[in-house]
């Protein structure tokens, strides 16, 4: 199988880890069933306005069942961000079958427009 990604529409496994929305505590994204993908995984983290004085750290973590037993991921971390109008692109492997994304909202009255996708290549038979 090939590790590149040329056809993302047709071949990508795409999904919300978080969608668009303002916040204001630290958020934790629903499980994702990676099942169907294999290979090196992506994550997409799009801040928009946030208040002053807020940031966020934002993290991927694995879980075998997806309920229970996650844990970070070597290397699927976000950069700190406490600037408005941000993306940031990470690149990760997974050893376990559902993904979810995860935060930490700082700040005295912290409010953050945030939206996070995980991807994958589809696995090919």
């Amino acid at each position: 199988m090939s590790t590149a990604l040329h056809d993302v529409a047709a071949a990508g496994f795409i999904a919300a880890a978080l969608y668009p929305d303002a916040i204001s505590t630290s958020p934790t994204g629903a499980a994702i069933d990676m099942i169907t993908a294999d290979g090196p995984c992506f994550a997409i983290q799009q801040v928009g306005d946030l208040t002053e004085e807020t940031s966020l750290t934002g993290m991927i973590e694995e879980s075998a069942n997806g309920t229970s037993g996650w844990s970070a991921i070597d290397g699927a971390a976000f950069v700190a961000v406490g600037t408005a109008d941000n993306v940031q692109a990470i690149t990760f492997r997974r050893s376990a079958r559902y993904l979810r994304y995860v935060a930490t909202l700082e700040g005295d009255t912290p409010s953050i427009d945030l939206a996070v996708l995980i991807g994958e290549q589809r696995k090919s038979l």
